[in-house]
């Protein structure tokens, strides 16, 4: 599995509305990044456009490349581009093919959930998530039903943005490979994601 080339590091000074541009495979991704468009004067958040049937890694450099002759991508300013998938439907090549695209760029990142978004969702709430071998259509209402535990409702994206820092704490603690692009069962990347967004939001953004 290729090794993870970090496009941003801590400590790095920066400039206002740093642009996060994200290549996402599903439209709950695409509403959680949007989000947290503009909470503050130091973040702007881009969510690329899918096609119809077109949410697949090998349709991401192609979203990707059209985004940006349309909008244009400063990466000059440090902006910064971020791919967020699954593993669930796709083949490991697939994913391995992007990994290297992301190394041979600079600014650009992926952040894998194994097996689907809703393990991210779901460390929001839970600080571990046992592997019982659940497939993502039991994750999902796995979400309702865990929220339902905790709030008596079920998700609910203002909630669950809100605590994006719980995520990426919970999250990264089950992390026992953070150099490693690809995560083991149960786990995800994209805390990795939320820490860069974390660090321009800093601690008066909530609404």
């Amino acid at each position: 599995m290729p090794k993870k080339k970090r496009g941003y590091k801590k400590g790095e000074q920066h400039k206002d509305a740093r642009l996060f541009v994200i290549v996402a495979e599903g439209e709950r991704e695409d509403a959680y990044f949007a989000w947290f468009h503009e909470k503050n004067l130091r973040i702007s958040v881009e969510v690329v456009n899918r096609e119809k049937d077109k949410s697949a890694p090998s349709h991401f450099l192609e979203r990707l490349r059209k985004h940006i002759q349309e909008t244009g991508w400063r990466e000059k300013d440090g902006d910064l581009v971020w791919f967020v998938l699954d593993v669930d439907r796709w083949k490991q090549k697939e994913i391995e093919d992007l990994i290297i695209h992301c190394q041979q760029e600079t600014n650009w990142n992926i952040a894998i959930s194994n097996p689907c978004f809703e393990v991210w969702i779901l460390y929001h709430i839970l600080t571990d998530i046992e592997d019982n071998g659940e497939k993502p259509k039991a994750l999902k209402s796995m979400v309702h039903i865990e929220s339902c535990k905790v709030f008596n409702h079920g998700y609910d994206i203002n909630v669950f943005c809100s605590m994006i820092e719980t995520a990426a704490k919970n999250a990264q603690n089950t992390d026992e490979k953070p150099q490693q692009d690809f995560p083991d069962r149960m786990k995800t990347k994209v805390y990795q994601l939320a820490e860069q967004m974390l660090e321009l939001l800093g601690k008066n953004w909530r609404d």
